[in-house]
């Protein structure tokens, strides 16, 4: 596989990957209206809900680390 296909393919995976992390911390906002009274649900979604927030931050940086690449391949 060539390099440019290689990242693209990192890319649409990543892109993919980062759509399903954030459908993942909406659903734990949804969940956090119902568990408002239980303290101890509420604090396991806050916990998930940091770990996941770390995850997107880090495929978003790599999805514009691929960006970057793929516009750099482009102009040459």
């Amino acid at each position: 596989m060539s390099t440019r296909r290689n990242i693209k393919y990192r890319y649409l995976k990543t892109k993919i990957a980062l759509n399903e992390t954030v459908q993942r911390i909406l659903d734990i906002n949804r969940k956090r209206r119902f568990f408002g009274e239980d303290p101890t649900k509420k604090e396991q979604l806050n916990e998930e809900l940091k770990v996941l927030n770390a995850v997107a931050e880090n495929q978003a940086l790599r999805l514009k680390s691929y960006e970057v690449t793929m516009n750099r391949e482009n102009a040459a």
